[in-house]
């Protein structure tokens, strides 16, 4: 039942400021750390192509990126965001010890997953990489490297939980910011080190190490300016951490399932031909950058303030500050998506064509990007919605809905790949996430009442106008200028397109009346930066 005081909360003007405050500075950052990420791509399209060693890193370097992603930094977050806020209701003093049992709980399990990783490497890659069991090079060349690799999971878990305290604290520089130091470290291995070695991959695998520490050690300071440092404790008994980790179980396949739809998919592309691999890892790549910038940005916005909200028992504020994300994040990812498959292959060409990365792997990662934009919105969509259950303590729902996706993406991998090799793999991760959504909105909407109000719509509708005629000006600047051949020259093209189509989109959207919110939108943007 709504109170007067969600009501009086409600009505307050720019209730959700501080939402979209926060979410644009997460994106700036995001935005930073995917420019060096492009870069440090287009060095290791350059360095490994596509081919025997580029397949060997890939599938390395994904064995402790897919284990962070589903038991650290995205699970970790969701089930300690909500605790942690509920602790703090209480005092700093039992949220400072709640989070040193955690920490050190955390340390003892990571040191001991790592060490029994190493040892078991030949059965994980067997597991990820069955495909390349038949070649023994490939199969050598990935698990020498994914032992070297695996102990950047210890450290990237460990600073998973400090992004997680900060973003409890409304800190969110520093955790957005952090994931640019990898990239920093992999393009100095990538051109300091790199030329030194017989085998390039190595140097790279010892980027990532450093990244790792990097990313772990630039915490502390952030951690001490809130007031904790972690310290050991053994007092593991706490009804907290249970809390803690009665959200975490259910949350692992959950806040995971676009991890295992891309991961099936890498597992499967592992069949085919050699450069399927690499295909999918580069054109994820790119459908990252608007997944970050935009859907995970909001969402990391949006657990902390939902669950601060309703810590206090403000259920309207919640299901207002809901909405109003969901309209924004997708007002601005529907250009993205767009954009993203009408300029896919000058994108590849611009970004990756040069050195071992020929024009026809150039054409496939192209087709493959193509197949991911299709779900763009989706991806984006679940993991806000995915955020909101979260917030209000209910991992189970999103566990089974995660399961369902799960189940409907290989049994699309598997046909499709039958028409569509790589391509047929990334279109289904696309579908599988749609029925996420789906199942995940029906969820909210018994809880908070329809997502999308009339005026939503309506936005959202002057969105998909302005997007198509966004697309139209696309398609007569490529008939006025065709793309180049020249590599310096498809930068210039490039840029001119997506700067030109996203000033056509918001010029459109002011000419269909949406002048007030742009504003809005902007003077947000500034005071958030």
């Amino acid at each position: 039942m709504t109170t007067e005081q969600d009501k009086s909360n409600a009505q307050q003007p720019g209730h959700s400021s501080g939402l979209l405050r926060a979410a644009s500075k997460v994106g700036g950052w995001t935005m930073v750390s995917r420019i060096l990420g492009f870069v440090r791509d287009i060095l290791l399209a350059r360095v490994l192509g596509a081919g025997l060693l580029a397949d060997a890193f890939f599938v390395a370097f994904k064995l402790p990126n897919f284990f962070r992603r589903m038991f650290a930094e995205g699970t970790l977050t969701v089930a300690l965001v909500p605790v942690l806020s509920d602790q703090r209701q209480q005092s700093e003093a039992e949220a400072h010890c709640f989070l040193n049992a955690l920490a050190t709980l955390l340390l003892i399990v990571l040191i001991t997953f790592t060490m029994l990783g190493m040892l078991l490497m030949p059965w994980l890659l067997y597991v990820f990489a069955p495909g390349f069991a038949d070649e023994p090079d490939r199969w050598a060349m990935a698990l020498e490297l994914a032992r070297w690799m695996f102990p950047y999971l210890a450290m990237i878990s460990l600073a998973a939980l400090s992004w997680a305290v900060l973003n409890t604290y409304k800190q969110f520089a520093v955790p957005a910011a952090s994931p640019a130091l990898l990239n920093v470290a992999i393009i100095f291995a990538a051109v300091a080190l790199a030329p030194s070695f017989d085998n390039p991959a190595i140097a790279l695998a010892i980027g990532v190490l450093l990244g790792g520490f990097l990313q772990l050690a630039i915490q502390f300071p952030a951690l001490k300016r809130i007031g904790w440092m972690p310290r050991l404790s053994f007092d593991f008994r706490q009804s907290a951490i249970r809390e803690t980790f009665t959200l975490f179980g259910p949350a692992v396949l959950a806040i995971a399932a676009v991890q295992i739809n891309i991961l099936i998919g890498t597992i499967l592309a592992t069949l085919l031909d050699t450069g399927a691999v690499s295909y999918l890892y580069y054109s994820d790549r790119i459908v990252q950058l608007p997944l970050a910038l935009f859907g995970i940005a909001m969402s990391t916005a949006l657990l902390p303030t939902l669950s601060s909200h309703l810590s206090k028992g403000h259920q309207q504020q919640a299901a207002d500050d809901l909405r109003a994300g969901l309209a924004w994040l997708t007002w601005i990812t529907l250009p993205a998506v767009a954009g993203a498959f009408y300029l896919a292959e000058p994108i590849v060409i611009t970004l990756f064509e040069r050195g071992a990365f020929s024009h026809a792997d150039s054409v496939a990662t192209a087709q493959t990007l193509q197949a991911y934009a299709v779900g763009l919105i989706a991806f984006c969509w679940a993991k806000l919605l995915a955020s909101a259950c979260y917030a209000g303590k209910d991992a189970k729902a999103p566990m089974r809905y995660a399961a369902i996706s799960v189940a409907v993406n290989i049994v699309l991998a598997v046909i499709l790949m039958q028409f569509w090799a790589y391509v047929g793999l990334a279109l289904a991760t696309s579908l599988a996430a749609f029925v996420n959504v789906a199942l995940l909105y029906a969820r909210l909407s018994k809880t908070y009442g329809s997502l999308f109000t009339q005026d939503i719509i309506k936005r959202l509708t002057t969105a998909v106008v302005a997007s198509m005629l966004m697309l139209a000006c696309l398609y007569g600047f490529s008939m006025l200028w065709a793309f180049p051949a020249d590599g310096a020259m498809q930068f210039v093209w490039i840029t001119a397109s997506i700067g030109g189509a996203i000033a056509v989109f918001f010029l459109s959207a002011i000419l269909l009346g949406e002048r007030k919110l742009l504003m809005q939108f902007l003077r947000r943007r500034n005071h958030a930066s």
